[in-house]
């Protein structure tokens, strides 16, 4: 329904962010992942994978993963709160 009114680009880009986003939330449930910087970067790599086999230029590229990665983070914060993910200084 919302592809309808985005590329499909955007659509693959947001179901991508939202299954990430469940995932590490599951991994976390499940003791998996036990520290903030565990899944900060497990969500970076992810990304990386992800904007990569889209195969686009090197200047979307770059802008993609970097506002994937500044979605997720501002999510990933609000897991951190609810479930008091470690913080590593």
């Amino acid at each position: 329904m919302i592809s309808q009114f985005i590329g499909q680009t955007e659509a693959a880009i947001l179901r991508f962010s939202n299954s990430l986003l469940a995932e590490i939330e599951l991994k976390i449930k499940k003791k998996q992942i036990i520290s903030q910087h565990q899944a900060m970067k497990y969500a970076k790599r992810q990304i990386e994978l992800f904007v990569k086999q889209l195969h686009l230029r090197k200047a979307l590229t770059a802008v993609y993963q970097s506002e994937l990665y500044i979605y997720v983070s501002k999510k990933l914060a609000h897991l951190f709160k609810r479930y008091r993910v470690l913080y590593c200084l």
